[in-house]
């Protein structure tokens, strides 16, 4: 699903080194509690309103929508000429804006008011990467308003504003102080680096991306997200490498096994070795392979060891293992993004969804990389062959008891709230357990007579691998006693 919005690089006119963010409400499904421009999607009504100036159809379109998201969530007005509203009349028009009383183009009327090309100038385009289940097309435009603008922030969808300086928020963001969202990251960075070709350098790089390089992608600081496209189950279309660390880096699952998704990733860690960091090795959450794709092709062109557990290192005898990890042991990553000393990854063995799979957590953050035992788009797929139901929801309800901000799995976005998310993961296997357990009778059954039965919300194309997980959840059931496996089926006891 594609979305089309609009953000807004605001700043003052006499300090254009500052910028307006806006914290989001933390009940927001997208991006709850991040910092991030003000800004939003596109109405139909914002084509019919013209902007002086600009013959760009499309563009206009953006810049009134962008007009028009800035004076509901902050109460800026961008009308010029005409009559002027006084502010107690702005804040009348506003809440009638807000509550769909009144259409944006007629309070530009009604003041004989209208927009100009220069209030809103486009800075640069992004568009999410295909690995989220929901992408937005995104026009950023910048905008200067004047020295004495007042942001106003309503109770809402947004809870505070602020003209704040990029370089302490940066500071504090690295500090774990503030949640920022991915894309605002790299934009305060470069007006951090100051206004002398700050448009030129936003472009260059967002241009990149559209030509095919990898976003520069952070959910918390030290942990560049990479999402790859891989040969993995459905819904999925991308497995999430990982490159953790400031200094001294290493590769968390690098995925793909595809040689155009591996030259992406090859030229971003040559553009992070060309800045001076170190790249340390490579580290496996499990064997499968849309998470080891890239493995030995990477280990050929850096020379570099793995780290895994024992039991996953035995399912890749192709590759060089420095030594093996386990429950307990830590991973030394240097300096944190904040200049802390100590920086290290905990690693935790949470087995179920494989044989030896790790979890890894950054003691500054406390960020977790979980692999395969979470997915943020789908449920996770335990396959008795080499899976294990029972041991799998131990190993959940062990990352819940340690998880306490930012989770990265395998498959999908990373959330700021990985315990919830874990929780909700158990709810949905109870209830899976609970559909099951319904479904039985005294009277055995096979396998694909239940499936057809309980995953009647899966398209029948996807029966066998519902199979797959419903055969491990009647393991779980036939250990605890509570089913009785005979010839023709499964019944209960």
């Amino acid at each position: 699903m594609e979305r089309v919005a609009v953000s807004l690089a605001i700043s003052r006119r006499n300090r254009p080194d500052e910028i307006l963010l806006v914290e989001r409400n933390k009940k927001l499904r997208f991006f709850g509690g991040f910092l991030a421009f003000p800004g939003g999607t596109l109405d139909d009504a914002d084509a019919a309103i013209a902007v002086r100036g600009l013959d760009d159809e499309t563009m206009s379109r953006f810049v009134v929508a962008g007009a028009r998201e800035l004076f509901e969530e902050t109460g800026i007005w961008l009308g010029s000429g005409g009559n002027t509203p006084e502010i107690g009349q702005l804040r009348a028009d506003r809440r009638r804006l807000l509550a769909e009383e009144v259409g944006f183009g007629e309070l530009l009327d009604r003041n004989a008011q209208r927009l100009d090309a220069d209030d809103l100038v486009p800075l640069c385009r992004i568009t999410t990467p295909p690995f989220a289940p929901v992408r937005y097309f995104t026009w950023f435009l910048r905008g200067l308003v004047p020295e004495e603008t007042e942001v106003e922030i309503w109770d809402g969808e947004l809870v505070s504003g602020s003209f704040v300086d990029p370089k302490d928020t940066l500071a504090r963001w690295r500090k774990g102080e503030l949640q920022i969202a991915p894309p605002m990251i790299v934009l305060l960075d470069e007006w951090a680096r100051g206004q002398d070709g700050l448009e030129r350098r936003i472009r260059s790089m967002t241009e990149s991306y559209e030509a095919g390089a990898l976003h520069r992608v952070y959910f918390s600081p030290g942990i560049l997200l990479v999402p790859l496209e891989t040969p993995t189950l459905p819904p999925a279309t991308h497995t999430n490498t990982c490159i953790v660390g400031e200094e001294r880096l290493y590769v968390v699952d690098p995925s793909p096994a595809g040689e155009g998704e591996q030259a992406r990733l090859w030229k971003l860690l040559d553009d992070l070795l060309d800045q001076g960091r170190n790249l340390a090795g490579i580290l496996l959450t499990h064997y499968h392979q849309d998470h080891v794709g890239a493995l030995e092709p990477m280990q050929r062109r850096y020379d570099v060891p793995a780290f895994a557990h024992a039991d996953c290192a035995a399912e890749l005898p192709g590759a060089h293992f420095g030594a093996t990890l386990d429950h307990g042991d830590t991973v030394e990553l240097g300096r944190a993004p904040d200049g802390s000393d100590g920086w290290r990854l905990h690693v935790y063995h949470v087995p179920g969804h494989a044989r030896g799979h790790l979890a890894f957590q950054d003691s500054r953050y406390r960020a977790i990389i979980v692999g395969d035992l979470v997915s943020t788009i789908s449920s996770i797929l335990i396959d008795p062959r080499d899976g294990h139901l029972a041991t799998y929801l131990e190993s959940l309800e062990f990352l819940k008891s340690v998880t306490t901000t930012t989770l990265y799995p395998g498959h999908g976005p990373p959330v700021p709230d990985g315990r919830r998310v874990i929780h909700k993961t158990l709810e949905h296997r109870a209830e899976r357990e609970e559909q099951l357990v319904a479904a039985l009778s005294n009277e055995p059954q096979s396998a694909s007579a239940l499936v057809e039965s309980i995953y009647t919300d899966v398209p029948p194309q996807m029966h066998a691998l519902a199979q797959r997980s419903l055969l491990a959840g009647l393991v779980k059931l036939e250990e605890e006693g509570r089913v009785r496996r005979v010839e023709t089926g499964y019944s209960l006891v």
